[in-house]
């Protein structure tokens, strides 16, 4: 995060110094992990750095923290959220990401009807009034 200043300070558009910094930290990151022997992949460390960089901002942006204390409490919010995850159960978690809803179940409102004669209506609260 201290990179990413820098990096903006040398001229990079902000975003593309964001963009940098978390790859830069996402390939030091995994290459500890991997002396360690941890089993973490560089698309999980991506999201972490990316998650941790928009509330550092916001922590110092907007509510005037230090660096120092924006940053811890970024990397703290998002440890919660880590630990909050593992509460998921497992089927959703062994993923990279949870499965998606099925889009051809997503095009109908529920409440939405096709009558006999082909005419769609949707039906509102008030029982038996339609549209």
């Amino acid at each position: 995060m201290d990179r990413r200043e820098q990096l903006t300070r040398d001229g990079h558009p902000p975003q593309a110094a964001r963009e940098l910094a978390a790859a830069e930290a996402v390939q030091a990151f995994a290459a500890g992990a991997n002396e360690r022997g941890w089993t973490v992949t560089e698309g999980r460390i991506a999201s972490l750095a990316g998650d941790t960089l928009g509330p550092e901002d916001e922590y110092r942006d907007r509510h005037g923290y230090e660096p120092e204390l924006a940053r811890l409490s970024a990397v703290g919010e998002v440890l919660e959220g880590e630990r909050a995850r593992e509460e998921i159960p497992l089927p959703w978690r062994s993923e990279a990401d949870p499965p998606q809803p099925d889009p051809a179940r997503q095009q109908r409102h529920p409440s939405e009807r096709t009558p006999s004669d082909g005419r769609p209506s949707v039906r509102t609260r008030e029982a038996g009034h339609e549209r």
